[in-house]
């Protein structure tokens, strides 16, 4: 198996895996989307019967003014473990759609030096000149350092060689 070969099925993983995260943070909204409503308006439900539960014994109202104040904080507990549920739905598919395009750009850079290295062929020269210009500088992945880029020519030196 060549080197080149190597780098592109390793860009073809990094295509599949980038289609997974994707997909798995579309799934993840899709079924937020159509379960948080409908949690929501079960622990209102929840809440409105203990609501209905809750009876004054007091004939001066007091007790009926603590259930109302605990109504409120039940209802105020609700609505903020909602609000975080949402929060971590919403992190958990930023997470996952950041790491597929973080896929998508080391894909990028897999094609790019296995065309350096079909274009070089045996001249190792020539292969510097074709990374830097053919792989891309991403936004993750800065540009090949001059250390990073030796060590990657002696490899393919030895494998070749």
């Amino acid at each position: 198996m060549t080197i080149e070969f190597s780098l592109r099925r390793r860009a073809t993983q990094a295509r599949c895996f980038a289609v997974l995260w994707l997909s798995l943070a579309i799934v993840v909204l899709i079924g937020s989307y159509i379960s948080l409503p409908l949690i929501a308006s079960e622990t209102l439900k929840s809440l409105n019967q203990i609501e209905g539960s809750m009876e004054s014994t007091g004939p001066d109202g007091n007790a009926l003014l603590t259930g109302k104040v605990l109504f409120i904080h039940l209802h105020a507990f609700a609505l903020i473990i909602l609000i975080l549920c949402l929060s971590v739905v919403s992190f958990a598919s930023y997470l996952l759609a950041r790491t597929a395009f973080i896929e998508l750009e080391s894909a990028a850079r897999f094609i790019g030096l296995a065309d350096a290295i079909c274009i070089a062929g045996d001249d190792f020269g020539q292969l510097e000149k074709a990374a830097t210009l053919l792989v891309p500088r991403t936004k993750y992945f800065s540009e090949l350092s001059e250390k990073n880029l030796k060590t990657f020519l002696e490899i393919v030196k030895n494998v070749r060689g």
